[in-house]
């Protein structure tokens, strides 16, 4: 073992003793991961209780890989030899381990097994659910709320913005018409999410009048009214005779720009008093450019300057006087759009936390807030916090540089008390009863790195971390606790070239603090960087002649030529060179970095493509961008307006119709007046193909008037629809198809949108598909963001997109103190010094940040490191003041470096250099996997044909399975929807209730009835009373009992076919099996429908296959009027026999 290893592993050793508090700094590529799993193992086998440590993650996927680590370990510690122990627990810095260690080590992993709780590995959110779950009353939220995805989380702030459009506050229109008159809706979502990420105190009730007083007293900023009276002070100062002479000496030169200075002039001199107020502009027009004050040499000429030779002075002595007055202005403009921006962010979060409350869900930030209430400010506090520190006793804190300051603040409030008090000898007791006890004392453990803090934009502040990191430490010394700083900087990732690279770049970047230099532990590891030239182009695309078509990029423009380049490039790469393993380069050892998504990212994949290359894709597509979405959201607009000419010939030429230009022209130019809707309905029940098309729609009409969103377009896939989408644009269509049904389906569980507001919700979110991207043995090259990529790594990384990019105008900022968050007036003229110090202050934290996203990017690679870029003229893409020629110039101070002609840049290992591979090698290599044919003729041609797979049976949803004249007759909207909240509140009191005693019914019921505002008071309370009337009917006793389940899922196959459904509630007794499905509407006369029974003969036909030879009761559970009807045995098998003789059938 090399003397660097050694190192490494004493530094490893030293922070996962469990003695200690340890606060670890870590380099990337140092082993973190097994750092945090080694102190889990060392706390439990220094007897820490399982279910005593908490782990909190960053994210899911960190999450489950170290607890597979742990149980990995700890299975091996069951099997392997004494020999392969003792040197395991050596590795980890136990050198002589006593046989009561070495014992328990191999018990533990059967410890674990029985222990459900514990070592608790998650993220801080799911550690928060857990939390909010288990004391939902102290916390104020209803029982079994729920956490909305990303995608009911965009759809709840689309209905929020909506919501306050129609609000009959005055001051919140005008602040909406500020709004409105200052910037685009595209450009007010993102100024009101950029608000939204920095504000944090939307809560506090006086926050628009604190922010007023902010600008009167901190900024000195009044009414209009002040400013009104400043500008009439100023404009008395002005010298007008001496204005008035400059105005005709400008005129009577011969230079038009003077001339039409002078005009000027003259007009703003010929006003009265109070005009000139009000028209300062042509004053400011004569004497100022968009870009602040006219330059001395623009004020006048020789000529001039011989006529009047204190022409300029003149001049200038009015611009003195004005400019501060501009400036005045200035500053009441960023207060009006930003108290305006603070009165619709107010607004737009009281509306959207009311439809959380109403639905009962919760978003990310509300976990993490309703648990920081219910820990530090909440009437239980003590006591949950109490009951906590009974059980939480060890907490590991991974990626603590990304966690939030609210994030950081919850932490806090569990740890705190490690150091005081009874809390810092929290096992002296047991030890002073049982002196052979030697249990840990309470600590924490975090690792981090400052220069890896990327995700300031979800509220990560690494200067957060190091703050936190010395009140620990003192707290710690205060208790008279050992705690520790350690810092890794040993790298197992990276080849020496990379580290050399960042060693020499890194260190004087702004917001990187804390820097160690990296050291490498393997110096025999193979390595390269290479620069590649950038690429130039020209200058703009070539506009498409279509109309309205976007400006298409030539195959001579810039990035075109740059993704091109870098696919040729890894064409030959790919199969033909070898890394240091001897393994050829594969595609799924290469990994492409960019900042940002965009048409470049496109042009990559497109470029790999038509290169045969085996790309995963992007690692995030938006649904509303594909294709066969569009297709389906049209199809959705002609349900609702058939007379929606445009977007119903969008419809017959996609893929659900599939008629042509020929045939939309034969249908479409005679029709006269009339529709197009019209046209084709006039071929209802035709042998042709506009026959069947009318049909077909006519059937789609009928199904969306009756079913869900859901089940409208299942029914349109299902039959037909998605084959003919495959048929047309492949089987890729299945991600999209899948996922845009999912959000139709939660969508329906959620709140029951109607298919305009669907339409309208994802057209507004447009609905992110994330893939996961971690796996590099797919054998594909992955295409990823650099934040995309954190935790990732690849032998090869490529980052091809280093010149830097325009600056965008900044739109929101803070002052220092963190008082307001301005919302910047456009221009960059008269820009009082507040504004210039947030936007500076912006500008300082941006490029802070960008340092350290470059930092990711470059540890990325194991093996292999290339930068390039490609640039544009008129600042589109720079190469001054870029990374690329950052690293450039870090690159050429190393030694070893080589730089041909053409101006690629090279370092590598000498010895290790990447070669060709043999014939032989290439011989024995698979060919490439096609992912796009290099000609054109692909898209005329079918994509094969999946194979019909069966449609599984769900007796939970009733009708998706049944012709659309089966269903129930056609309800009016509001007469459906307060029937399904109805049910739903029904079904939710049946499932809660029977778990709390009947004594909080009542209480535990509100926030349940609350959720949905569908019903009326009476209604709610109507529900309420035949509920608890249902729960107390004694032949259903044993239904809410302790060993009674609710909402019970379950799936299997009856005759070949798949079945999966929800029981209500399930109760499983020795010799009796009773399962009901409660019914919330008015009982039928006479038999249950056909539905209900096949419902329950499924149920039955799944349940009688795990409990063989035991009765089973089906019940139907009528809320309604508290009756109970049996489903016999002969019911259940008659309707089993129809069922499946129906499906045989079709």
């Amino acid at each position: 073992m090399s003397d660097l290893i050694q190192h490494a592993s004493a530094a490893q050793a030293r922070a996962s003793d469990p003695v200690a508090s340890v606060f670890v700094s870590a380099n990337a590529g140092t082993g973190k991961t097994k750092l945090l799993t080694d102190r889990v193992l060392r706390l439990l086998l220094a007897g820490a209780p399982a279910d005593s440590i908490l782990c909190v993650t960053y994210t899911r996927a960190a999450a489950a890989e170290m607890r597979n680590r742990i149980n990995k370990r700890l299975g091996d510690w069951t099997i392997i030899s004494a020999q392969k122990l003792a040197d395991d627990l050596k590795d980890m810095g136990i050198d002589t381990p006593r046989q009561d260690m070495l014992q328990r080590a191999r018990s533990l992993f059967a410890e674990i097994l029985d222990n459900d709780n514990g070592p608790r590995v998650e993220t801080v959110h799911s550690f928060c659910q857990t939390i909010l779950h288990r004391f939902p009353i102290e916390a104020g939220i209803a029982p079994h709320a729920r956490l909305a995805d990303d995608d009911e989380q965009a759809r709840l702030k689309l209905l929020a913005r909506n919501g306050i459009m129609a609000s009959a506050d005055a001051e919140l229109m005008a602040a909406v018409q500020i709004i409105a008159a200052t910037a685009n809706e595209d450009r007010a979502d993102k100024i009101l999410q950029a608000f939204l990420d920095r504000e944090t105190r939307l809560a506090d009730p006086n926050i628009i009048s604190k922010i007023i007083k902010h600008f009167e007293d901190a900024l000195h900023i009044g009414d209009a009214d002040d400013a009104e009276s400043q500008k009439r002070v100023t404009v008395a100062r002005i010298d007008d005779e001496a204005l008035r002479m400059v105005a005709a000496v400008l005129q009577a030169s011969d230079v038009d720009r003077h001339i039409r200075r002078g005009a000027l002039m003259d007009v703003w001199l010929a006003q009265t008093p109070d005009d000139r107020i009000q028209k300062l502009s042509f004053l400011v027009d004569a004497l100022f450019s968009a870009n602040g004050p006219l330059a001395e040499r623009s004020l006048s000429n020789a000529g001039i300057r011989k006529a009047m030779p204190d022409a300029v002075a003149i001049q200038q002595a009015v611009i003195d006087c004005i400019e501060p007055l501009l400036c005045g202005e200035k500053a009441q403009i960023c207060k009006q759009m930003t108290v305006a921006l603070y009165r619709y962010g107010v607004a737009f979060w009281r509306e959207y936390e009311r439809l959380k409350a109403v639905r009962g869900v919760l978003d990310y930030n509300d976990l993490i807030n309703r648990t920081n209430q219910l820990l530090g400010q909440s009437d239980a506090a003590q006591w949950v916090a109490w009951k906590l520190d009974n059980g939480i006793q060890h907490i590991l804190i991974d990626e603590a540089q990304d966690t939030s300051p609210q994030q950081w603040q919850l932490l806090r409030r569990l740890m705190d008390d490690f150091f005081a008090g009874e809390g810092a000898d929290y096992h002296g007791s047991q030890r002073r009863a049982d002196a052979a006890q030697n249990l840990p004392d309470r600590s924490m453990f975090a690792v981090g790195d400052f220069k890896q803090s990327i995700y300031s934009f979800q509220g990560a502040d690494p200067r957060v971390m190091g703050d936190n990191r010395m009140s620990l430490a003192k707290r710690a010394a205060e208790a008279e606790k050992e705690f520790r700083d350690v810092a890794l900087s040993v790298s197992f990732r990276s080849s020496q070239p990379i580290l050399q690279l960042v060693n020499a770049l890194i260190p004087e970047r702004s917001g990187i603090e804390d820097f160690t230099p990296h050291q490498v532990a393997r110096d025999d590891l193979d390595g390269f960087v290479e620069i590649w030239p950038v690429v130039s182009g020209d200058a703009e695309g070539t506009p498409d002649q279509m109309f309205g078509a976007p400006v298409m990029a030539s195959a001579n423009a810039a990035e075109t030529k740059a993704a091109q380049q870098l696919a040729d490039k890894l064409k030959a790469w790919i199969g033909s060179k070898t890394l240091s393993s001897g393994k050829t380069v594969g595609a799924g050892d290469i990994l492409i970095l960019l900042r940002k998504r965009g048409a470049f990212f496109e042009q990559i994949l497109k470029a790999l493509q038509h290169n045969d290359i085996p790309v995963a894709g992007a690692d995030r597509m938006r649904l509303e961008e594909q294709i066969e979405i569009q297709d389906l959201l049209a199809l959705g607009d002609v349900m609702m307006l058939p007379e929606d000419d445009l977007q119903l010939a969008s419809v017959l030429k996609s893929p659900l119709c599939g008629l042509d230009d020929d045939d939309l022209y034969r249908l479409a130019y005679a029709r006269g007046d009339a529709s197009l809707y019209a046209a084709l309905m006039a071929h209802r029940g035709g042998d042709d193909k506009f026959g069947a098309v009318a049909d077909q729609m006519a059937q789609w009409r009928m199904v969306a008037d009756g079913e869900s969103v859901f089940g409208f377009y299942s029914y349109v896939l299902v039959n037909g629809g998605r084959q003919n989408f495959i048929r047309r644009l492949g089987h890729a269509v299945h991600e999209s198809l899948d996922h845009f049904l999912g959000l139709a389906q939660s969508m329906a569980l959620g709140d029951g949108m109607s298919l305009l507001q669907f339409l309208a919700s994802i057209r507004g979110s447009g609905g992110d598909i994330k893939r996961d991207m971690d796996s590099a043995g797919s054998g594909e090259v992955r295409v990823m963001t650099i934040h995309g990529a954190k935790g990732l790594e690849a032998p090869i990384v490529i980052l091809p997109d280093m010149l830097k990019s325009r600056s965008i105008p900044q739109l929101t900022g803070s002052d220092s103190d963190g008082r307001a968050v301005y919302w910047f007036p456009p221009g960059a003229a008269f820009q009082p010094q507040f504004i210039l110090d947030a936007k500076a202050a912006s500008r300082d934290l941006e490029q802070q940040e960008a340092n350290r996203l470059l930092y990711v990017a470059l540890t990325r690679a194991r093996e292999g490191l290339v930068v390039a870029g490609w640039e544009k003229p008129h600042g589109v893409r720079a190469l001054d003041g870029s990374d690329y020629a950052l690293i450039k110039s870090a690159l050429a101070t190393l030694p070893g470096v080589v730089e041909t002609d053409d101006g690629h840049m090279r370092l590598e290992i000498a010895a290790t250099r990447i070669t060709e591979a043999t014939e032989a090698d290439r011989a024995a290599l698979p060919p490439h996997r096609a992912v796009v044919s290099t000609d054109s003729d692909w898209i005329a041609r079918p994509a094969p044909i999946d194979a019909p797979s069966g449609r599984p049976l769900r007796p939970s949803q009733p009708g998706l399975d049944h012709a659309p004249s089966t269903l129930a007759p056609r309800q009016d909207a509001g007469t459906r929807r307060s029937g399904l909240a109805y049910g739903r509140i029904a079904h939710r009191l049946l499932e809660i209730l029977p778990s709390v005693p009947e004594t909080r019914w009542h209480a535990v019921a509100q926030p349940i009835l609350r959720q949905d505002d569908a019903l009326s008071d009476s209604a709610k309370a109507d529900i309420l009373q035949r509920v608890v009337k249902v729960m107390s009917m004694p032949e259903l006793a044993p239904l809410f009992g302790q060993r009674a389940l609710a909402e019970v899922p379950i799936n299997g196959r009856i005759n070949g076919i798949g079945v999966a459904g929800q029981i209500d509630r399930l109760y499983v007794g020795d010799d009796r099996i009773i399962l009901a499905d409660f019914k919330t509407g008015q009982r039928p006369h006479g038999a249950p429908p056909n539905s209900y029974i096949e419902q329950m003969a499924l149920y039955d036909g799944l349940l009688s296959q795990i409990y063989q030879g035991r009765d089973i009761a089906c019940w139907l559970v009528w809320t309604h009027s508290q009756f109970i009807e049996d489903i016999t045995v002969d019911q259940r098998q008659q309707a089993l026999q129809r069922l499946f003789a129906d499906r045989q059938d079709k």
